[in-house]
Parts: structure tokens; sequence; C-alpha cells
């Protein structure tokens, strides 16, 4: 990163964005904003391999930062798929946060390899208070030398879980997959 200049001038954006939002968060947020930022670092910064992911991931990282926000919390939307009736989808600040569930669900199937970063992570939950919660998530799976991009997506109930390659990487596409492999209550 010393070497260059680009990503070394982004990395003092960082710095300056994490420190101002660090003073904007209130006293109760900022050990989740602590956390956050630690589970970045290790799970989608430190997973880029090239200069154009890290800069991409940086860009990404400091907008949200940049928002300054007193009290750390997950985004929810309205999504209303082909005209249907409105779901919630809740994009999650910290997309690192089910990693160690989603390596689980991989354990369980004796399925190769583990994730090693995520960076992007939804939750479609059922609607009723305290029931299922559906996760997906773009992330990075490796097994010994070889890394995809991949879709994975699981659930808190049920033991539904799904892995396939990434296509478009759009948002959308993500939460389709989501819904049509693990959504349900």
């Amino acid at each position: 990163m010393c070497s260059d200049p680009g990503l070394s001038a982004i990395d003092a954006r960082m710095s300056d964005a994490y420190k101002s939002a660090l003073n904007a968060a209130e006293e109760a947020s900022k050990p989740r904003l602590l956390v956050e930022q630690r589970h970045w670092i290790r799970y989608v910064r430190d997973v880029c391999e090239t200069s154009d992911c890290l800069q991409a991931a940086y860009t990404r990282r400091i907008e949200l930062l940049s928002s300054n926000s007193r009290v750390i919390f997950n985004h929810a939307a309205c999504d209303i798929p082909e005209g249907g009736s409105c779901r919630s989808v809740v994009t999650y600040r910290d997309s690192a946060a089910r990693i160690d569930s989603f390596n689980q669900s991989l354990k369980k199937r004796r399925s190769a390899g583990v994730i090693v970063g995520c960076d992007r992570l939804v939750d479609l939950p059922v609607g009723l208070k305290d029931s299922n919660h559906t996760f997906g998530a773009f992330c990075v799976w490796q097994s010994r030398s070889e890394r995809r991009r991949v879709m994975i997506c699981n659930d808190d109930m049920n033991g539904r879980f799904a892995m396939e390659a990434v296509g478009a990487g759009s948002d959308e596409e993500l939460r389709k997959f989501t819904d049509t492999q693990c959504y349900g209550g």
C-alpha cells in the first residue's frame, strides 16, 4: 500500500473518515463502529488481491463512514418484486457479520473451502418478531489456492443453504438469489 501513492492517499482519507465517524457517533454506537471497522479490514480490505479491488473497497467504506451517523444501524428498505407485496430487505453495514455462520453451513454439508470475506450482506426477514431471518451475501470462497466470488445464503431456523457463482453482482441479483434459494419461515 505504501508503494502505491493512490492507495496511500485513499488510506489517509479512510483514516480521516473513520475518525470523523467515530467522533460523530453516540457513545453507545462507538463499540459497534469499532467492531465493524475491524471486520471491514479483515474480511473486505485484506481479501482484496488487486489495487482495483482495494480502490473499490476503500471508496465504498469511505462513503459509508462519511455519512457520520450518530447511531450505527443497518438500512432497511421495502422491495416489491415483480409487483408483489412489500418484502423487507435489510442491508448490513458490517458485511462480515455472517461469515462464521456461512462457514458452519459449508462445514455441515462437508463442502470444500471456506468463506474468507464478504462485501455485501442482506437479510430478508420473514416479518414476524423473533421469527426466521434469511441472509444472503456476495463473498469470496477459497479452497486451497483457488478463490472465487460467490453468492451464498442461509437462514436461522430451517437450515436452508445455497452457494453459486456471482453473475452480474447487482443488488437485485443477490436479493433474488437469497429469496429463491433460502427464504422461508
